[in-house]
């Protein structure tokens, strides 16, 4: 063969010179039409040299056919072996529908450009690890009879320190396809060639795997319609190679990634405890490369339970040290990407994936790396790559996924920084929080605009406040500490201050605010003291702690900063101090004389947050008109904020005031319309606090199954939260639907639990408020003896506390039990109480139907015509004492028709 190439090049270089220079345009483009790029360079100009350019063209057709001839049946090379492939069925189905419909090949001629192939050219994507080349060869294995005349593997090495040259993978694939390696074509053009001449009208499917980039894939491809290529990269690799949209690989689900441990490990040692092993695949991130070490470290080693593989894996700092068996390792994997990263593209991702975990958004790449203009340019570089991926849609700013083992790699690089150079990042990044929330904080306290320029902000005005410090809150906390240890001192001071206004918007860890909110010795500005210490008492009225909150108010010596203002600030969380005491006259005439005084200073976002707690105490203390009143101006005050949060959080609010009100159809609306936006905020506490009310809600409209079901689901939302208070307010509002739907005995089971739990947790108004369903329960039983002492119990507690509803309530049910044991005074006594508080506010359904019982009892003393005048009356200015005839409160539901 070797020989007879020799002769071949002779013929062409010593062709004769008849046509000379006047067939040279000719011999050009014929000779375009066989070779592409450089190939049809070097042989248009040497048959211009040669001036013999037809014959040329001639010797070099009269070959190409001879090689393709000699490789009209090529060797099948079988696929690499491939591990099964656990679940993934909705992807595999994708690939297999694609790869199975191969046209017949088009024996026609060949486009020189690649774009425009007629072969089927498939991307497959995805992070180190997540099961791209497995994916990729079981598809190839399950199609390969569409493709008789060969499947075809090479390995691009993209993933290793020395990626193949596209050279080089030609010649294998050349070789495969029957070329000796001395009639290989010298260059990548020739080959490139000759490999689309010999696949044109052929059936071929070809498996590029770890590809490293376009450059590397472009020459490798065939054009033929008959072929079909499937790539695995890193890299979505689609511009320059396919019209088709890559196929991303994404993580498995949790079900498929037990299967995967399952695979490795064994079933029965999964199925041992399915509990443990979904917590060693969360661990593992249900990345299928690490799911694969652990399997199959846990079926090499029998002695090896799944509690202490479990135990190996729940310390970050070593979980990568874990996720090593014989040639796989993680930690390998992800280097060979890492270090191919432009330096500060790793520097700041280190940065970030160092911080607590949290989203990952364009804000925090913008401040991280020294110059911002190239902060996109770093997110292009990390998602390229596949160490990142873009979350979200058209939004302003781009939030990003990063899988929870990368972020725990790239911070363990991070740590491999000089210390200097990570306290200049580390320091660039406090500013950064510093500004960014001094900035939103000036919109609840216009104070703080001076503090910071409206340049160094960026795009965060276009976010909530309260979301973006909700989000932020770990990180917040994060650059308080780091703050103090890099001796910037001020801006410690600064977050702390600007954390302080949104409180109700994040969740403190217990004990943490003595911390969070101390200045330093050196801090002197009375504004930031003062701030510092009402965030320290709102956080001990918070922890239940109100006399600690009062005395840091209280006993405060004055300063400068005892303004308007600031007082007026202090008097709301002294009001709020005082209804944790469950003292409601002293908490209702301090927010009173709070919200006063935020109208007087116009300060607009704490006249807000006053009038919400003020609508609360106004409806304890009877007053519930007040109250609607109060929490509307309130809700049109956030409605003008644009804080959505605080809109939800305000519907709420006003939506159980119209429960008091009895108006539940407006009601309704308003919490369905909350639920939606706390589900948007992910905000799952107040979701769940919305749940509970609008369940009351639903129960109030006789939709009592639907109301088991929002209980339900608010304890879905509580349980793992370890909110035991909310919990057991969710307990204690099954119990009037469970005994409206005559399951007594549950409801009473019911009301024991929801008793232990706020014994447990020392709540003693909701105690009370158990005590009085326990009472009531009694009554409907016909035990009336048995519910004076904890309805008395309860009418005490509420009394102490100044809730004049509640007790009411309590007093209510009371004289019902006394009615229903002929002491007939004592009935008269609670009932006449209770229609004394419900007369003095807007409760017209209570009065109507403590009216009724009075009524009942007038009749069961023999003072009929006592009975009929007070019915009459009632009837003729009360429209719902007439809607509600012949109700017994031993019988209805409170608060129910």
């Amino acid at each position: 063969m070797a020989e007879q190439i020799r002769s071949r090049r002779n013929t062409i270089l010593l062709a004769g010179t008849t046509f000379g220079v006047t067939v040279l345009g000719t011999t050009t483009g014929l000779v375009s039409d066989v070779f592409d790029g450089t190939t049809a360079m070097v042989v248009t100009l040497g048959a211009a040299v040669a001036t013999g350019g037809l014959l040329a063209y001639q010797a070099v057709s009269e070959r190409r056919e001879e090689l393709v001839g000699a490789a009209e049946r090529p060797r099948r090379y079988r696929l690499p072996d491939v591990e099964p492939l656990v679940g993934r069925e909705a992807l595999l189905d994708g690939l297999l529908t694609l790869l199975r419909d191969v046209p017949t090949p088009a024996r026609g001629a060949l486009p020189v450009d690649v774009a425009e192939s007629q072969s089927k050219i498939v991307v497959v994507y995805g992070a180190a690890g997540i099961g791209k080349t497995t994916l990729a060869l079981t598809a190839a294995h399950r199609v390969k009879d569409a493709y008789p005349d060969g499947q075809l593997y090479v390995n691009l090495r993209g993933d290793g320190d020395a990626p193949k040259t596209s050279g080089e993978a030609l010649e294998q694939l050349l070789e495969r396809l029957g070329i000796a390696r001395d009639d290989l074509p010298a260059d990548v053009d020739g080959r490139a060639s000759l490999l689309r001449s010999l696949a044109n009208d052929q059936r071929l499917l070809i498996v590029l795997d770890n590809a490293h980039s376009t450059e590397q894939v472009r020459p490798l491809l065939p054009t033929g319609a008959g072929c079909s290529v499937l790539i695995t990269s890193r890299k979505p690799l689609s511009a320059g190679v396919t019209r088709r949209e890559p196929v991303p690989v994404a993580l498995p689900d949790e079900s498929e990634a037990l299967d995967v441990l399952a695979h490795y490990a064994g079933r029965e040692r999964i199925t041992s405890d399915p509990t443990v092993a979904l917590q060693i695949t969360r661990f593992c991130g249900r990345l299928p490369l690490a799911l694969r070490i652990v399997g199959s470290k846990l079926r090499q080693r029998p002695d090896l339970s799944l509690s202490r593989m479990k135990a190996r894996l729940e310390d970050e700092k070593l979980r990568l040290k874990a996720l090593v068996f014989e040639d796989d390792s993680l930690h390998a994997c992800l280097m060979l990407t890492h270090r191919d990263l432009k330096e500060s593209t790793r520097a700041a991702f280190g940065m970030i994936a160092s911080l607590p975990v949290g989203r990952v958004a364009d804000w925090h790449f913008e401040h991280v790396v020294p110059a911002r203009t190239t902060a996109f340019a770093t997110c292009d570089e990390l998602i390229e790559v596949s160490l990142m991926e873009a979350q979200g849609g058209e939004e302003a700013s781009t939030s990003y996924r990063v899988h929870d083992l990368v972020r725990v790699f790239a911070a363990e690089q991070y740590e491999q920084l000089p210390p200097a150079e990570q306290r200049q990042h580390e320091a660039r990044l406090v500013k950064a929080y510093r500004d960014a929330a001094v900035s939103l904080a000036a919109q609840r306290a216009p104070e703080l605009g001076a503090e910071v320029s409206a340049e160094r902000i960026g795009d965060l005005r276009q976010e909530s406040a309260a979301s973006w410090v909700s989000a932020e809150q770990e990180r917040l906390r994060w650059a308080i500490g780091r703050a103090r240890s890099l001796d910037m001192n001020a801006e410690a001071a600064d977050i702390g201050e600007a954390l302080s206004y949104f409180l109700d918007d994040i969740n403190l860890p217990t004990g943490s605010a003595g911390w969070l909110f101390d200045a330093s010795p050196s801090e002197a500005r009375p504004r930031v003291l003062a701030s510092l210490r009402r965030a320290r008492a709102s956080a001990a009225v918070a922890e239940g702690a109100p006399n600690t909150a009062l005395t840091l108010l209280l006993c405060n010596e004055p300063d400068d900063s005892a303004s308007l203002v600031g007082s007026a600030r202090d008097e709301m969380v002294i009001a709020r101090a005082y209804a944790a005491k469950r003292d409601f006259r002293e908490a209702l005439d301090h927010m009173t004389t709070a919200a006063d005084q935020l109208r007087a200073a116009d300060d607009s976002w704490h006249v807000l947050n006053s009038l919400e707690k003020l609508g609360e105490f106004q409806r304890w203390r009877g007053s519930p008109e007040l109250a609607e009143q109060s929490q509307r101006e309130a809700l049109r005050l956030a409605e003008r904020t644009g804080d959505l949060r605080a809109q939800a959080r305000l519907r709420r609010t006003l939506a159980e005031t119209l429960g008091y009100l009895r108006r539940p159809e407006e009601a309704a609306p308003l919490l369905e319309s909350a639920i939606r936006d706390f589900r948007v905020l992910d905000d799952r506490r107040w979701e769940g606090a919305s749940l509970y009310a609008l369940g009351k809600i639903y129960r109030l409209l006789g939709r009592r199954q639907e109301a088991r079901e929002r209980y339900d689901r608010a304890e879905e939302i509580f349980g793992p939260m370890g909110e035991r208070r909310w919990v057991g307010r969710v307990t204690n509002a099954r119990i009037r639907v469970l005994a409206g739907m005559g399951y007594l005995d549950e409801a009473a089971a019911t009301a024991r639990a929801a008793l232990r739990l706020f014994e447990e947790v020392g709540d003693e108004m909701w105690q009370a408020h158990t005590q009085r369903d326990i009472g009531w329960i009694h009554i409907k039983a016909r035990q009336p003896e048995a519910a004076l002492e904890p309805l008395t119990h309860a009418i005490d507690v509420t009394e102490r506390a100044g809730d004049a509803y509640a007790g009411s309530m309590a007093r209510h049910l009371r004289g019902v039990a006394y009615r229903e044991l002929g002491w007939y005074a004592e009935a008269h006594a609670d009932l006449e109480a209770a229609l004394g508080v419900y007369r003095s506010g807007s409760y017209s359904w209570n009065e109507a139907a403590v009216t009724h019982d009075v009524v009942r009892v007038l009749r069961a003393e023999g003072r009929t015509a006592e009975a009929d005048s007070l019915e009459e009356a009632a009837a003729a200015t009360n429209p719902t004492f007439v809607r509600m005839r012949g109700r017994d409160g031993a019988e209805a539901v409170p608060d129910e028709d």
